[in-house]
């Protein structure tokens, strides 16, 4: 079993692939039904907002899922070190063992372009040690030194092909480790909590960006 596999299985909740694939294909299918809906987004000088749409909705997935899901989580909205004044936005989630970012990928193997706050909010700012040599792989990651996740997805043509679970070097350069998410299952403990309407939070949050709202993205394919 290799470290990223042992370190979900040890040291995470056992809910968290479930919960995080889950948020990134609720938003995907919400993307297609806002496209399929409004034909103004489906000429093709609006294919170019897709990108923009589409890390909107997966952030508001994300906060909305994970924290109607019972598991110790905390989504933060977070602006770039670089551009604070309503530009470039990301999530950051913080759950048992973790701390995890979202990104798009071209390809299920390649890592996210780079990005300052991946290097700095996540392991300068907040202390949060990872590997600081290839020798020192095998050390111990546990619920107080957590490393930091990469949770990337993309496919074709705007549909969902893959979700991962990956775990970069520190500098962010290569993949240590990547674990597919995409068909992990829910594990929902108690119905009530998490029968909620995310759609009404996704109509919400588009209508938000129709109107004048700004999100960055990193990679708009």
């Amino acid at each position: 079993m290799g470290i990223l596999r042992q370190h979900l299985q040890n040291e995470c909740d056992p809910r968290l692939p479930g919960e995080l694939a889950y948020s990134v294909k609720e938003a995907y299918s919400y993307l297609r039904l806002l496209v399929d809906s409004n034909p103004i987004l489906q000429n093709k000088e609006m294919k170019k907002t897709y990108g923009h749409l589409r890390q909107g909705l997966v952030d508001v997935a994300l906060r909305t899922v994970l924290e109607k899901s019972g598991l110790n989580v905390n989504v933060h909205m977070r602006s770039a070190l670089h551009n604070r004044n309503g530009g470039y936005t990301y999530s950051m989630i913080e759950a048992k063992g973790a701390i995890i970012s979202p990104a798009k990928t071209r390809s299920v193997t390649a890592l996210p372009r780079k990005a300052l706050h991946r290097d700095i909010a996540s392991v300068k700012n907040r202390q949060f040690d990872l590997f600081t040599s290839q020798e020192e792989i095998n050390q111990k990651y546990d619920e107080n030194t957590p490393p930091f996740l990469l949770l990337t997805y993309g496919g074709k043509n705007n549909m969902l092909g893959y979700v991962q679970l990956g775990l970069p070097d520190i500098k962010a350069e290569m993949w240590i480790e990547q674990v597919d998410i995409i068909n992990a299952p829910r594990i929902i403990v108690n119905n009530e909590e998490n029968n909620y309407d995310l759609g009404l939070t996704l109509t919400k949050f588009a209508n938000d960006i129709m109107k004048g709202e700004s999100y960055g993205e990193e990679d708009k394919s």
